[in-house]
């Protein structure tokens, strides 16, 4: 099954994190730096900067505030990145507080790279230089009137920065994508039984319970279904371990043979297994039972001992939350031992 880390709990992952933090922190200082500097000009008669700075400050929040409710950060971000490439061209545009706009542009280019990224980043970014050209270099439609020298000198510079910024997000995003997979990878082989590659102990009893508790209704109702393979010891005993291994492995090899996909197949003991099977009635579950413990008995594992039969016993018990499935693994393995009892090569529910 595949579980959505982002949707835990409506949790960000680190990286998303950073843009949210880099997104709010935009969004409210921003707002609050032009909503000063429109209060100390707001006696003046330059109305089209108050329009700018006001217009702005607001337009900041509104996208926090949109942000808040509806946890939509790639969407966010974008109209972040949008609101700031707008306003850094319309003050440039203005010309600013005694032409000094030009001085407010430099910090907004590595702010676009670390809301959008390195590719979404430099699209934006170069849009940004492509329109400040043609209000610095373009037809005279009102604009502010800059100097040549100081115009070229700026578009330069702004250009390195670009430059730098870009470098510097490229080369973080892959690190961090290099830690990333680093991580995942730790993760999955904490989780993993090293001999069948199934799900572990540790996965059912520290995993599990938070993605059934913040992911209810990708699983509920479900049922548990307890496997032990029956007389196992007889085999490590007679034919050696590394022969018992082989059969372990294959197994867990016909349990994702027979399985959904969205169900998960664990190893939590030396020859017992738990398959968890969302969405699943317990009569729908029984039958799948049966069907894996008639393939069990049928199959011959070991080639060499082909008069060998391997059977296994099943427990199966449905529950509807996540409070039930510490009680329904003690019911399951209940009805195991009573299969065990009764005589093996059973599936009872």
């Amino acid at each position: 099954m595949k579980l959505s880390d982002n949707k835990l709990g409506g949790a960000f992952t680190v990286e998303q994190n950073r843009r949210r933090y880099i997104l709010l922190f935009v969004s409210y200082i921003t707002s609050a730096i032009m909503l000063v500097l429109g209060i100390r000009h707001f006696l003046s008669e330059d109305s089209a900067l108050q329009f700018i700075l006001f217009g702005c400050s607001a337009a900041f929040v509104f996208n926090a505030l949109w942000f808040h409710r509806s946890n939509q950060l790639e969407r966010a971000c974008l109209i972040e990145a949008t609101l700031v490439a707008s306003f850094v061209v319309g003050l440039v545009y203005h010309g600013g507080f005694e032409q000094t706009a030009l001085y407010w542009v430099f910090p907004f280019p590595p702010i676009i790279f670390g809301l959008l990224g390195a590719r979404r980043g430099i699209v934006i970014n170069l849009l940004l230089v492509f329109a400040l050209f043609l209000v610095l270099h373009g037809p005279n439609v009102g604009q502010a009137v800059y100097r040549d020298a100081e115009s070229s000198r700026f578009i330069a510079s702004l250009l390195t920065l670009i430059i730098a910024s870009l470098i510097n997000e490229h080369f973080r995003e892959r690190s961090h994508h290099s830690m990333d997979m680093l991580q995942r990878t730790k993760a999955h082989e904490a989780n993993t039984d090293a001999l069948t590659q199934l799900a572990n102990r540790r996965f059912v009893d520290q995993e599990l319970p938070q993605y059934l508790n913040d992911q209810p209704e990708l699983f509920f109702p479900m049922t548990l279904v307890l496997a032990d393979l029956d007389h196992f010891k007889h085999i490590n005993d007679s034919f050696g371990h590394p022969e018992g291994d082989n059969v372990l492995r294959q197994i867990a090899a016909l349990f994702r043979r027979k399985l959904r996909s969205p169900d998960i197949a664990c190893r939590i003991g030396g020859e017992e297994f738990l398959l968890i099977l969302p969405k699943t009635s317990l009569a729908d579950a029984v039958k799948v039972a049966d069907k894996i413990r008639a393939t069990i008995a049928q199959q011959r594992f070991i080639p060499a001992h082909s008069d060998l039969v391997i059977t296994c016993s099943f427990g199966v018990v449905e529950i509807g939350t996540e409070s039930d499935f510490a009680k329904g693994l003690q019911q399951a393995d209940t009805l195991l031992y009573q299969a065990k009892a009764e005589g093996r090569n059973l599936v009872r529910s």
